[in-house]
């Protein structure tokens, strides 16, 4: 009991002075010389993804440097990394490379670890440690990196993954590539299809190439290339659904015992859907947000061809001096009804200033001139309505003479800037107080950034899915036709009494006994009371692997760290089920250490960054190219004009001019004639091979190489 004692007086002293550690932070450090410090490096980032029932796992390698720092070689500097996971992440393994060895990490309760890294450290051993500062905040510290060389780590955790009618979407960790000093000129991700997992694609980049590769080790994989461009902003990997008709369950059984993940979309699987008419508003203060408009707008287009069908309809309008629609009735939200409504819209649409009372009052009104049988969906990002003096008088003059109003569901993107007001006992965020009374009285819903994970993507999804409003006094209950299940953990909107019909109801448990495993609905949906019932047999569900076990664990751990004030015997518990299944928690952390007498090298650990090609290497590696070599426009559609400056007295045949793809195969060579006075050369590649064919979107090289140097430009096609 007394070693419990300081455990926890050391526990709350690191999570207290942990607690302003809310953003993502790479910073190298001097340990003993703590003044020299600076911005860290991420040279080199790969991610794998493999599907765990309803979750993602995410294989996160990172490789660190100081480059830029002024550190030499004889410097042993510490990396320090603050980051951020989403709330509902599972970390679950740490791997440190020694030399060419990886090392998997321990895990322990934190303040042993803690006492241990710093032992280590200033014997200026070979120790990382990983922990978990908040709910959502990590820090991981590696020491000693040589001034003039890398750390490289493995962080490997469990999402659930967004479920959508058509698709399954796993958000990747941008935010945290964005911490390097050097942006990474490429990043590199990694995925093994699955007959129920096909048509792996990036959602904001469709056309980008995942290229099909055989390995003896690794098996059958895919890769793509992703560029530094890509980085700025939130990506989505995404996948074709696995659903059957609005279900898909997994299972792992364990002798008597197994562990089940449900995902079930009401609509389809209740046979409860409906069609949407959806008018949806912009308004863009450019100075309140770090989301760009080209953003925003993709964000929308991709929105409607992923959580819309061909049998809703919809509206653009955009907040401007004079208010701009994109048609004057609904479009069909097919393909063709999308690319129509975005063309009408034109390039730049959106304004960089609020006029947010004349655009709902616009869209009011388009809405009532069309049978008002449609619904608002605001995507905003400004603070000028936030004063319930301003609020509540517009909230007035919005909402007279309409019986109903339109349902009014807001997207708040607001963040760089944003005030805060004082209105009725708390604290508003920007425009909250007017937006939470508008979609209250509206019967809309509201949805904040941070709510939904910092992801813009994510805040978009989370909004789209209660358009065609919830079911009331809904009941949810699986069991098996000759046993039952327990120990369920909701994850989502499961919990409520109401659920959206398009949003899914996630669901991880324990089950017992004899197939088949039986679904049980129940509620209300516009005022009708319905009752399902869904019978799965044994072999219309998915298997499942260990993991299984650590997901539910997760969920465990999660469900006893939300407790307001947890007792000694609820830490205790923490502390020895995470220590005992691996699941990191806010009590216990993982140590790596280097191979020792107890501590010994990991073998059946698979780098799977072998299966990055090495001519990812023309980045980092040659000669820069700015002044002999380049490109413009880049990234390009149709064709990029390539301007040479050649060093004096070359000979024809001692250069040359190619184009590679990411294979490191030549497509395209140019023939020059350097025997001339001029230096200067220019080309237009119009994205063909030698044989006159047009090559797919993707990353592209072009290198000049000459008997002394190479230079190259590293190309992006996007057709």
């Amino acid at each position: 009991m007394q070693t419990l004692r300081k455990i926890l007086i050391a526990l709350g002293l690191l999570v207290v002075s942990n607690m302003a550690q809310a953003y993502d932070y790479l910073q190298i450090q001097h340990p003993q010389q703590t003044w020299r410090s600076g911005q860290g490096t991420i040279e080199q980032a790969v991610i794998s993804i493999k599907p765990q029932g309803i979750y993602m796992e995410y294989g996160l390698y990172l490789t660190f440097s100081a480059r830029g720092l002024s550190f030499f070689a004889n410097d042993s500097v510490e990396v320090q990394f603050f980051f951020d996971l989403p709330k509902e992440a599972i970390v679950h393994d740490l791997w440190l490379w020694v030399d060419d060895q990886i090392m998997r990490a321990l895990i322990m309760d934190r303040w042993t670890a803690s006492s241990i890294y710093e032992d280590i450290v200033k014997r200026r051993r070979d120790p990382a440690i990983l922990f978990k500062n908040d709910e959502n905040s990590y820090e991981l510290r590696i020491y000693p990196m040589p001034g003039n060389k890398t750390r490289k780590i493995k962080l490997t955790y469990l999402m659930p993954a967004q479920w959508l009618p058509a698709s399954v979407i796993a958000g990747l960790p941008t935010n945290l590539l964005r911490t390097s000093r050097t942006p990474l000129s490429v990043f590199h991700l990694l995925f093994w299809p699955h007959t129920d997992w096909a048509n792996p694609r990036l959602q904001e980049f469709p056309e980008l190439p995942f290229i099909a590769q055989q390995d003896t080790a690794f098996g059958d994989y895919v890769r793509a290339e992703i560029p530094t461009e890509a980085v700025a902003i939130s990506l989505n990997f995404a996948l074709d659904s696995p659903m059957q008709n609005g279900v898909f369950v997994s299972k792992f059984q364990n002798s008597d015992e197994g562990i089940y993940q449900l995902a079930l979309l009401p609509s389809q699987a209740l046979d409860l859907q409906a069609a949407k008419k959806v008018a949806i508003l912009f308004d863009y203060d450019a100075s309140k947000s770090p989301i760009t408009a080209t953003e925003v707008l993709a964000g929308a287009k991709t929105m409607l061809q992923s959580n819309f069908t061909a049998s809703d309809s919809f509206n653009l309008i955009f907040s401007r001096a004079t208010i701009q629609r994109a048609g004057e009735h609904w479009f069909a939200a097919d393909s063709a009804g999308v690319a129509q409504a975005f063309a009408n819209a034109g390039d730049q649409p959106i304004a960089n200033y609020s006029n947010l009372p004349a655009l709902l009052a616009n869209a009011i009104d388009f809405v009532k001139q069309q049978g008002n049988d449609g619904s608002l969906l605001l995507l905003a990002c400004s603070d000028q309505a936030g004063y319930f003096l301003v609020a509540n008088p517009l909230l007035e003059d919005l909402l007279r003479n309409l019986d109903p109003a339109p349902p009014i569901h807001i997207a708040d993107f607001a963040g760089n800037n944003t005030a805060y007001y004082w209105n009725g006992g708390r604290y508003y965020f920007g425009n909250e107080y007017f937006y939470e009374n508008l979609a209250r009285r509206t019967v809309g819903s509201y949805l904040r950034l941070n709510q939904a994970g910092n992801s813009f993507s994510a805040l978009l999804t989370g909004v789209s899915q209660s358009l065609s409003g919830f079911i009331d006094a809904f009941d949810l209950h699986t069991t098996l036709s000759g046993g039952f299940c327990y120990g369920r953990f909701a994850l989502g909107n499961s919990s409520n009494h109401a659920v959206y019909l398009d949003r899914p109801i996630l669901q991880v448990g324990k089950f017992t006994g004899d197939f088949p495993f039986v679904i049980e609905a129940s509620g209300f949906y516009r005022g009708a009371p319905f009752s399902r019932v869904l019978n799965l047999a044994e072999n219309e569900m998915a298997a499942a692997d260990t993991l299984a076990e650590e997901i539910w664990i997760g969920n465990h751990i999660a469900s006893l760290e939300a407790q307001p004030s947890p007792s000694n015997e609820m830490i205790r518990e923490i502390i020895d089920t995470s220590v005992r299944e691996r699941v990191l928690s806010r009590y216990t952390a993982f140590l790596a250490l280097e191979p020792n007498d107890t501590v010994k090298v990991c073998l059946d650990c698979k780098d799977e960054t072998v299966l990055v090609p090495p001519t990812s290497v023309f980045a980092r590696e040659e000669t820069p190219a700015d002044s002999v070599l380049q490109a413009y426009p880049n990234p390009f559609n149709a064709a990029t004009t390539l301007r040479l400056r050649l060093p004096a007295n070359l000979k024809s045949g001692e250069t040359a001019l190619r184009i590679y793809n990411i294979m490191g195969q030549i497509v395209r060579t140019f023939e020059m004639n350097v025997e001339t006075e001029s230096r200067l050369f220019q080309f237009t590649w119009d994205g063909r091979n030698q044989a006159g064919q047009t090559l797919a979107t993707g990353t592209y090289y072009a290198v000049l190489q000459t008997p002394t140097h190479r230079y190259s430009v590293k190309l992006l096609m996007i057709k």
